[in-house]
């Protein structure tokens, strides 16, 4: 197996980058993940995998035998330490292609169930959020207009693997408009402005969710653009929950209505 032993490596810069560089990782369609879990999670579900990379430190503990068929490389400890997110969890990484859908992928059976996530601006409850879709089975989550992407390291991290197990795709608010349209999908916009609560309407057909930024909510598009503004009881001080928990909220309310 070939050492890296430089930081001016070609290979390792690539990594770097990949690690630190959402657009770079939009752009070449790769995107690093870290843990032998959440690596085989990722196999699981059929993620083509491109090269492994391990941590000379603890390279005794790498199970050879399962990566024979890739491309293997030993990083010196210092730069492997540059790359993870996680230092005390982690030996090995990997570098894996992005199979993000277009909405034309995506498989929908009869009544699906959508989530649309405009701006969510922290990894970490995008992480959340995916483990939230995919305990409750939803079909599909889509990023409309969106600073991060579903493989940044932390949304891997807090998604438990999850990330790996959803139908995700990026896409314009106007494509998820009319293709929502063309599904027969009922969008419903999580916000402030209305006095409808989220437990007044029906969601036994085609459902959409549509979820902003927790400091600014959603913007005017999909305020205008929803079928219905609907919104979560408050009783409290504060006006708002953390936007994991409003997902939460409300997909286990169509869970229950659909009698899951």
């Amino acid at each position: 197996m070939l050492l890296i032993e430089s930081p001016h490596n070609e290979r390792f810069k690539k990594l770097l980058k990949l690690s630190t560089d959402n657009k770079f990782r939009r752009k070449s369609k790769l995107f690093i993940i870290e843990g032998l879990k959440e690596i085989r999670a990722a196999l699981e579900h059929n993620y083509e995998l491109e090269e492994v990379y391990i941590d000379d430190k603890y390279k005794t503990a790498f199970p050879e035998k399962e990566f024979d068929q890739v491309s293997v490389t030993i990083l010196k400890h210092d730069l492997f330490s540059r790359l993870v997110y996680r230092e005390d969890a982690s030996y090995i990484l990997a570098v894996l292609k992005e199979p993000v859908l277009d909405l034309s992928q995506i498989q929908l059976p009869e009544n699906p169930l959508i989530i649309i996530l405009e701006n969510i601006e922290k990894p970490g409850n995008l992480g959340a959020l995916l483990r939230t879709c995919d305990a409750v089975g939803a079909d599909a989550v889509i990023l409309s207009q969106d600073h991060h992407n579903f493989f940044h390291p932390n949304v891997i991290r807090s998604s438990v693997g999850t990330v790996f197990s959803n139908q995700i795709a990026y896409a314009g608010a106007e494509e998820i408009k009319l293709w929502c349209k063309e599904n027969n999908i009922k969008v419903y916009a999580a916000a402030l402005q209305t006095d409808k609560f989220y437990t007044d309407m029906d969601y036994t057909s085609g459902t959409a969710f549509v979820f902003g930024a927790e400091d600014t909510g959603l913007t005017k598009f999909w305020r205008e653009a929803a079928d219905r503004i609907i919104k979560i009881p408050m009783l409290g001080h504060n006006d708002s929950l953390n936007v994991s928990v409003s997902a939460a909220v409300l997909l286990y309310e169509v869970v229950r209505q659909r009698g899951q």
